[in-house]
């Protein structure tokens, strides 16, 4: 296809970037066109290519850039004494400048006549950048260039010197994308990269960027755009675009934008479509968000605790295709203004509402407790990080209404409890359990085990007493009754009236000598009474002279699973109460001994009924005999046929 008459008369810089057609027709940007009808007359045909608005009014220089004068500054500055760094790091939330800043630095430092550290956006270098013809500008999306090959190929390409520019600038959006090789893979090329070479790192997640990587940068964080600025952008392009815009239509734009430029400038874009003039109810239908009549009429109905009109509310608002993820984080935002408001009631400055909507605010916050607005407030907020879970919206939505109408439910749980101001019902429930007598065994009740705790318990009580009385003696008054205190041994110091506690034979210590009078109590537990009855002693049987096979083989049967294989076809020699077990279980001899054979001997008194000591034996009798005799004889051979003569006497 041949070129139109523009492309033909050689100017090529001034045309960079016409697609050119037959029929003298060219697609370009409405600035370029307007210059190519003034100078080639207005009989060329001219159709131009939309660009968004944000991509058509992006800043081209530092002082165009709003809300980031610290960063713009040092940026200038560094560029204007040619101390640019080698590597940067831009941080922050998007639509804040960080890949336009990139942009312009590029053509800073590339620029052949800079003006105070900006671009001049005249020279061949500046437009070739503008134009995205500088093939030494290099833009990469690390979302998608994520892996360590593509970190590597650049590692490759720093080598090569520019082409036209001074330097060669790799732009590396969203960088927090890299995997964890990647960053590896670029960890020494970033911190000494060749002279020709630097580095703009961008990301909005600089928390997952390694703490190696942007140590070796110089970071900037970009903060949100002001609101007031974001206006003023917004009218000065409505201007240029031939567009009326109300101011309070552009203030709702950037508060909806939530400090984003290019977000506020994508809403208005949406919004130049509705006609010549924009007002805040067309930016309200465009962008999706709810009136906000129904917001304060929502408020009002929840403040007067009726759930019904709060539904009807919501579900007037879901016919008219409202996003309900957009209704609750409006609502949030509402109660955080009546919330704001409630704490400083002086600093509407802080309030996120349009000016007109602050004497609304105060007549809504009149109607609620500081409790009840956090109360909603957290109920709110649970709601929008559930809803973009489940595709109930509605009804989850519905469940955070009800829940803010009535007082008596918790925002956490959902348990009940009494509304404001109002006294708490009586409880049926008892806190405090009945009290239960406490009434000790006897002896004649208790078992062994427990006969030997109570002796155990009693011996401890009465060292504890002693030692008691002991460390209280120094307090207490010299003189004691003569009977309280036992005659002193001869040993005892004259100032001492009374013996230490270890030297007290008395084996029937005095009646109440633990709850005496210097330790009174309410009660006496009636186990600690010496005068409890003892229990009786127990006569262990004693052993037969012998015991029979019949006996063994029954008490064997009566032993666990385990121990019964193990002891099957054994034998047993009684000897006072000295139980040998002849066996030729292997495991059985191998590991009967210290805990295992002490367990073996308490389950094998138990089966027999009375007491034994136990001794694990390898099985002798006729076999063992058997084997001394053939090992004898095989002994006997060996010196006959050595020629050794050898008389065997027995015994």
């Amino acid at each position: 296809t041949e070129c139109c008459e523009p492309c033909q008369a050689g100017n090529r810089a001034a045309l960079s970037g016409f697609l050119c057609v037959p029929q003298q027709v060219c697609f370009h940007d409405r600035g370029h066109c307007l210059e190519v009808r003034a100078r080639y007359g207005a009989d060329l045909e001219v159709i131009t290519l939309y660009l968004a608005l944000y991509r058509k009014y992006r800043p081209r220089t530092f002082d165009d850039v709003i809300s980031q004068e610290e960063i713009t500054t040092t940026l200038k500055n560094q560029v204007a004494s040619g101390t640019a760094a080698h590597a940067y790091l831009f941080t922050g939330s998007r639509g804040t400048g960080k890949t336009t800043c990139a942009k312009i630095m590029a053509m800073a430092v590339n620029c052949l006549d800079p003006q105070n550290g900006n671009p001049c956006l005249e020279c061949e270098r500046c437009r070739e950048i503008m134009d995205g013809e500088a093939t030494d500008i290099v833009e990469m999306d690390a979302a998608s260039n994520n892996s360590v090959n593509d970190v590597r190929r650049l590692r490759d390409e720093v080598a090569y010197t520019p082409v036209s520019c001074k330097y060669r600038v790799y732009i590396i959006d969203e960088v927090h994308g890299l995997s964890k090789d990647a960053f590896n893979a670029l960890l020494k090329t970033l911190e000494e990269p060749p002279e020709h070479v630097k580095f703009i790192l961008a990301t909005t997640e600089v928390h997952k960027v390694p703490t190696t990587i942007s140590s070796r940068c110089q970071r900037f964080e970009f903060k949100r755009v002001g609101i007031a600025e974001s206006t003023e952008r917004l009218l000065r392009v409505a201007a240029q675009e031939n567009v009326e815009l109300d101011r309070d239509a552009a203030e709702l734009i950037s508060r909806l934008s939530d400090g984003g430029m290019r977000d506020a400038l994508s809403v208005l874009d949406r919004c130049v479509s509705a006609g010549e003039r924009i007002t805040t109810a067309i930016v309200r239908e465009y962008a999706g968000v709810s009136d906000n009549a129904h917001l304060f009429g929502i408020a009002e109905t929840v403040a007067r605790q009726d759930a019904a009109g709060c539904i009807r509310l919501l579900s007037e608002l879901h016919k008219n295709s409202k996003d309900l993820a957009v209704v609750i984080d409006e609502l949030s935002g509402l109660y955080r203004d009546l919330m704001i408001y409630k704490t400083a009631p002086d600093a509407v400055e802080l309030l996120s509402a349009l000016p007109d909507d602050h004497p609304k605010i105060a007549g809504i916050a009149g109607l609620y407790e500081l409790s009840d607005i956090l109360r909603c407030l957290t109920l709110l907020q649970q709601c929008a990080d559930n809803i973009g879970r489940t595709k109930q919206r509605k009804t989850l939505a519905e469940m955070c209404l009800v829940k803010m109408c009535h007082s008596e439910v918790y925002a956490d749980s959902g348990s009940s409890r009494p509304a404001v101001g109002a006294k708490p019902p009586a409880s049926d429930i008892k806190l405090v359990p009945p009290k239960v007598d406490f009434v000790p065994k006897s002896y004649e009740e208790m078992s062994e085990r427990e006969r030997s705790m109570a002796r155990r318990t009693e011996e401890l009580l009465k060292q504890t007493t002693e030692k008691i009385k002991a460390a209280s003696q120094p307090q207490q008054e010299p003189e004691k009754p003569a009977e309280e205190a036992p005659e002193a041994p001869v040993s005892e110091p004259p100032q001492s009236q009374e013996p230490p506690p270890w030297e007290d034979a008395s084996p029937n210590p005095p009646e109440d000598s633990f709850f005496s009078n210097d330790y009174p109590i309410e009660e006496k537990p009636k186990i600690n009474e010496p005068e409890a009855p003892k229990a009786p002693e127990i006569q262990e049987p004693e052993a037969p002279n012998e015991i029979s096979d019949e006996q063994w083989q029954t008490a064997v049967s009566k032993l666990g699973v385990m121990h019964a294989t193990m002891l099957a076809g054994s034998k047993a020699r009684l000897s006072g109460r000295l139980l040998d077990v002849f066996t030729s279980n292997k495991m059985l001899l191998e590991n009967a001994k210290d805990e295992e054979l002490a367990k073996v001997e308490e389950m094998i008194c138990g089966a027999l009924g009375f007491k034994i000591t136990l001794r694990i034996n390898a099985e002798d009798g006729g076999a063992s005999e058997q084997e001394e005799q053939s090992k004898l004889d095989s002994l006997l051979g060996k010196a006959r046929g050595l020629g050794i003569e050898v008389q065997s006497k027995n015994e």
